[in-house]
C-alpha cells in the first residue's frame, strides 16, 4: 500500500497538472506486455515484452526491453526518454533511425519515430487503470500501413 501511495505522489509531482498519464512514471520498475503483431500478408503473431525502467539523476528514464517473438531468439532494446516540455518527452530507441517524440494527450500518450527500412512508427498508449495501459501501434512505409501491434501492458511491481 505504501508503494502505491509513493507512486501516486511521484506521478502527481512529475506530471503536468492536466496530464492523466506520465510514461516515465508508468514505466519505472517492471512491466510486462502481451500483444498481437499483424504484418501485411502474414498471419498474426503473439508477442511478449518484459521491460525494466530506471530513473536517471536528471529525471530521464532508461527502459530495457526484452522482446519475445515466435520463431526468433529474444532481443533486447533500450529507450531513453527525458521530459523537454510540460506535454512532451524526447529521446532515443536503439531500434530507431530517428529520435523518439512522445506527446502527452488528454487520453494518453502518442509516440512517433522512424525505424529502419523507412518504417514510420506511430503508437498510442491509453491508460486503462494505474497499473494497465493499452498500446496500439501502426507501422507505415511510404504512407501505407504495413503492420499493426495491439498490446496490453501491466505493471509488475
Amino acid at each position: 500500500m505504501r508503494a502505491a501511495l509513493a507512486a501516486a505522489a511521484l506521478i502527481a509531482t512529475a506530471a503536468p497538472a492536466d496530464a492523466a498519464f506520465n510514461p516515465v512514471e508508468f514505466f519505472r520498475g517492471r512491466t510486462h506486455g502481451e500483444g498481437t503483431l499483424k504484418i501485411i500478408f502474414q498471419a498474426p503473431k503473439k508477442m511478449s515484452v518484459d521491460s525494466e525502467g530506471t530513473a536517471e539523476k536528471d529525471g530521464s528514464l532508461v527502459l530495457k526491453q526484452v522482446i519475445r517473438e515466435p520463431g526468433k531468439p529474444p532481443r533486447t532494446r533500450f529507450w531513453r526518454l527525458r521530459q523537454t516540455a510540460p506535454d512532451r518527452f524526447e529521446g532515443t530507441l536503439t531500434d530507431a533511425a530517428s529520435d523518439v517524440r512522445v506527446d502527452l494527450t488528454k487520453t494518453g500518450v502518442r509516440i512517433r519515430y522512424t525505424g529502419k527500412d523507412h518504417l514510420n512508427f506511430d503508437q498510442v498508449l491509453t491508460p486503462v487503470s494505474p497499473v494497465e495501459v493499452q498500446n496500439k501501434m501502426r507501422v507505415k512505409r511510404f504512407g501505407i500501413t504495413v503492420a499493426h501491434y495491439d498490446e496490453t501492458i501491466r505493471k509488475v511491481d
